[in-house]
């Protein structure tokens, strides 16, 4: 799985895109008119009047939507390689673990590490304890 943009991302697009695939520890590409081959899967970050408003998971059997709204800029730093969990109520933290391609720990799950918290309405990435970026879904 990797990250990439639209074709022809905004600024901010592309910073979000980049420190996405940082914190999942995936490859960012820059697309151009390039299309998933056959056993490829795309993280697709889409915009709305210049803005990450969501992703669209790509491969050839099937396409998935998660929309959102940026709360915040995002970091262009990159973190050291580590594959994150994630945690949160099931209802919300196990169809977002499985979107993600990521185990889910639970609910009371210890918050040390690389996570992704996830709550009623918002969706925290978090690094050793700092916040690098929040989601409002």
């Amino acid at each position: 799985m990797f990250v990439t943009t639209s074709r022809d991302p905004s600024s901010k697009a592309r910073r979000f895109g980049r420190a996405l695939a940082s914190f999942l520890s995936l490859p960012y590409v820059n697309r151009g008119k390039q299309k998933p081959a056959e056993d490829e899967t795309w993280l697709v970050v889409v915009e709305d009047h210049g803005n990450p408003a969501g992703l669209v998971k790509r491969s050839r059997e099937r396409e998935e939507r998660l929309s959102f709204q940026l709360l915040g800029e995002t970091e262009a730093r990159r973190l050291k390689r580590c594959v994150p969990k994630v945690i949160g109520e099931g209802k919300i933290a196990r169809p977002l673990a499985q979107f993600f391609e990521l185990e889910w720990l639970g609910e009371a799950a210890p918050a040390q590490g690389r996570i992704i918290k996830a709550a009623s309405g918002k969706i925290e990435f978090v690094d050793e304890g700092e916040a690098k970026f929040r989601l409002k879904i």
